[in-house]
């Protein structure tokens, strides 16, 4: 449940989505990706530079 992995209360997580258009399984789906992102992370686990630069050749620098 996204409000027990959140800082905002349930209201702020509803009117989150109905302002941004996403739905709440969007916004569940991205923060699992989070936190695998960071469980990846607090196991060393990052890009080399060259996949980092394959991005970003890929889709273009911002």
């Amino acid at each position: 449940m996204l409000t027990a992995r959140s800082t905002l209360t349930r209201e702020q997580i509803i009117e989150d989505a109905l302002s941004r258009g996403r739905s709440l399984a969007w916004q569940e789906k991205w923060v699992a990706g989070v936190l695998e992102g960071i469980e990846a992370a607090d196991k060393g686990d990052f890009a080399t530079e060259e996949e980092i630069a394959s991005v970003l050749n890929k889709y273009g620098q911002a």
